[in-house]
């Protein structure tokens, strides 16, 4: 099986490389379309059908994964996250919707994710452990859409969905425990269109640990709070206002409101808690100034406050970025540089009545590293906190198949909490090329899209291990 293996990977990245570039008979068709001359007729524009009121469609994503050494904060301290993994993950997706009336949308999205190991041995892990084939089957979109109540400012979506707002420092994922496979929340949002470029979404969310809607299920943990499934359930509410009023300058005002229930240790009993119930309020800005033609800014800062148990919660994050693009005489490379900052506050092991550490919210996703996020794990699934991040980053567009990306940061602690002698997290470095593939194949919509994927991490001293630290990925992703 390796050898196939080996095989397939080599074929893979053998079809990625050629697309990267633009074939020559592309360049060749489009001089020639650019020496015919201009057509002088008018040609009327073509016009477009009313969509069906049902709708469908599908993807399939093909990924292999492949990490070793990554450190994490354990006791006893200088080990890594669960040694050498290689491993597939394939994930197929459909989705459904209906247009019940003119503003009315029901939509719904079956997900599978199984996997194939190689790296560790799972012959020994229990049944659906380690998403065994057929693995279970979960519904990640199930809501409802009303749209252009009040006089058209007002919409509304209910059920199972996806949130993204930002930059995703705040909220992006609902499921972090399950990797990449789902991000969504149970929640109702109503977005009112209080005035012209202005809008002010209202939501709430509810999600447990287990999907209680899965089909085959395999009771997995999908919180994540912790390294177990201790059953935590996040909910919350907020407020978030988005404001295009001024051209070069717009700006994002949010409120949000978290609670993490508590966790006995043994249920049913007066056994002492073990994990107090958490309330977080969390307020915070972003601006994105348009500097100059080519240069535009990011600017985001939050700041917490709550209580866990018996302790005072405080924490903080600053995200701001410069972006400018360099202007080129060819179209084609669109390179655009970036400078940037990313801190979030750590916990300082002096005060013992108060954790000042940032807490994710619904942001425990990769962020900026692939790799990284790894490190967590020993404490609770994608929790980034007590990480500052200098980093530079470039990206270009060879052709239109094709955009590279290239970033490096240096990762220190503000809070020098760590296994090792000091506050360097370490250098990380990360690359990778987006890739179009085809378009139209058997289909007016229908994409198949692929990535090639590395990182690596030189530990500091932040740890007690100096072993390099990989993240290795490739995709193929197929979508009607």
């Amino acid at each position: 099986m390796k050898t196939s293996v080996r095989m397939l990977q080599c074929a893979l990245l053998a079809l990625a490389v050629l697309w990267t570039a633009e074939p020559a008979w592309a360049a060749k068709k489009k001089a020639k379309k650019a020496d015919e001359p201009a057509k002088t007729e008018a040609v009327a524009p073509a016009e477009q059908a009313a969509p069906p009121a049902f709708r469908y469609g599908a993807d399939l994503r093909l990924r292999e994964e492949y990490f070793d050494n990554i450190p994490i904060i354990a006791d006893p301290p200088g080990v890594t996250r669960g040694g050498e993994n290689n491993y597939f993950r394939v994930r197929p997706r459909i989705w459904a919707e209906y247009d019940a009336m003119e503003n009315v949308t029901l939509r719904a999205r079956l997900v599978n994710e199984f996997r194939i190991y190689d790296k560790p041995d799972m012959d020994a892990a229990p049944q659906r452990s380690n998403y065994e084939f057929p693995d279970e089957y979960v519904f990640d979109h199930l809501y409802l859409d009303v749209r252009n109540l009040l006089g058209d400012k007002l919409d509304l979506r209910v059920g199972r969905q996806e949130l993204i707002y930002g930059t995703g420092k705040v909220i992006l994922e609902g499921t972090p425990k399950d990797g990449s496979r789902t991000i969504y929340f149970n929640a109702v949002k109503a977005v009112w269109k209080a005035m012209p470029k202005t809008t002010i979404d209202v939501f709430g969310i509810y999600n447990p640990s287990i999907d209680d809607l899965a089909i085959n299920d395999a009771d997995r943990d999908l919180t994540g709070v912790t390294s177990a499934n201790d059953d935590i359930t996040e909910s919350g509410a907020g407020l978030y206002l988005k404001n295009k009023s001024v051209e070069k300058c717009p700006y994002e005002l949010y409120y949000v409101y978290k609670n993490e229930s508590d966790w006995d240790k043994v249920a049913g009993t007066n056994a002492p808690v073990a994990i107090p119930e958490s309330d977080i309020h969390t307020v915070g800005f972003r601006v994105m100034p348009q500097l100059a033609k080519d240069l535009k800014g990011n600017l985001e800062f939050a700041f917490q406050a709550g209580e866990q148990g018996d302790k005072d919660l405080e924490g903080w994050m600053l995200d701001t970025a410069l972006s400018y693009t360099i202007p080129m005489a060819a179209d084609t490379l669109a390179p655009v540089a970036d400078v940037g900052f990313y801190a979030l506050s750590g916990d300082d092991p002096d005060t013992a009545d108060k954790n000042e550490s940032w807490n994710p919210l619904w942001a425990r996703y990769p962020q900026y590293s692939e790799l990284y996020i790894y490190s967590w794990d020993a404490d609770a699934a994608g929790k980034w906190q007590n990480v500052m991040m200098p980093y530079v980053q470039m990206s270009l567009k060879p052709c239109k198949k094709s955009k590279l990306t290239a970033m490096a940061g240096y990762l220190l602690a503000p809070e020098d909490n760590g296994p090792g002698s000091g506050d360097e997290r370490g250098m990380l470095l990360v690359l990778k090329d987006e890739i179009t593939i085809a378009e139209k194949l058997l289909s007016s919509k229908d994409k198949l899209t692929g990535h090639l994927w590395a990182e690596i991490l030189e530990p500091g001293n932040y740890y007690n291990v100096d072993d390099t630290a990989y993240f290795l990925r490739w995709e193929l992703m197929y979508a009607f």
